[in-house]
């Protein structure tokens, strides 16, 4: 498994998104910083709070998330157009072994970006906040958020390859992962509110506003053990899909 691990890295290095992400990641960074500094005060809590400087650096260290989502759904689904998933089953027969391989490898690209991000926010976020007047005390006020955008960021590495491996065309399973991030999780949470908390954006919710955490998001650690439960799940389900259905 160690040695199938390496190799889904080795090809993420030698696809596009790995320079695409290079050069998304900091610019969603300062985007989202730009974005929670202009509207601290009036959107959400102020810069002379706690919870106004977390809500801050939550934003940025958790750029990466959508990212990785999108590359784990890419690194399954690109595997066939070109037909590489021919070479890599007859390489590892067993099907099932291959998702869990990739979801493995994109876990650990998600805890790179979730590095990377959280170390471009508080080499930019910290001056810029300490420009505003913020008093950022390291421990007490970030910790906990960057704990919850790492942990958000690599769950959805994985959640990403489980969704390429359900939906094997790549436009689908994009479109199909954006319009749930961006509104048919909102359309049932609107319809049903007391489903919000568990449903897979409403764990990354709870994850990534751990500092400022109202009544209607679950515990941190509830929120990651719900959102890893979907990663293994989609990943399970995904495997035994590919594993029944034909290469061509």
């Amino acid at each position: 498994m160690n040695r199938m691990i390496r190799s889904e890295l080795l090809k993420f290095r030698a696809t596009p998104g790995f320079f695409w992400t290079l050069i998304a990641l900091p610019a969603a960074v300062i985007a989202v910083l730009a974005s929670a500094i202009a509207t601290a005060g009036r959107d959400n809590y102020p810069l002379d709070t706690v919870e106004g400087v977390r809500n801050v650096i939550s934003g940025g260290a958790s750029s990466g998330g959508l990212i990785v989502l999108i590359l784990g759904t890419i690194a399954m689904t690109g595997e066939y157009p070109y037909q590489t998933v021919t070479h890599t089953f007859l390489g590892t027969p067993v099907r099932g072994r291959v998702v869990a391989a990739k979801a493995a490898a994109y876990a650990l690209v998600g805890l790179a970006v979730a590095l990377a991000s959280g170390a471009l926010t508080l080499a930019i976020g910290l001056p810029w906040l300490a420009s505003k007047g913020a008093e950022v005390r390291i421990i007490d006020d970030i910790g906990v958020v960057l704990a919850g955008a790492t942990a958000c960021t690599v769950l959805y590495g994985a959640l990403g390859v489980g969704v390429g491996a359900l939906i094997r065309n790549q436009t689908s399973a994009i479109v199909v992962t954006l319009a749930w991030v961006f509104l048919l999780e909102g359309v049932l949470v609107n319809l049903v509110p007391e489903l919000g908390r568990w449903l897979p954006a409403g764990a990354a919710s709870a994850l990534t506003s751990s500092a400022v955490q109202t009544g209607d998001f679950l515990p941190m650690w509830a929120a990651a053990l719900v959102l890893g439960a979907y990663a293994v799940g989609f990943s399970v389900a995904g495997g035994r899909a590919v594993a029944q259905r034909d290469v061509a």
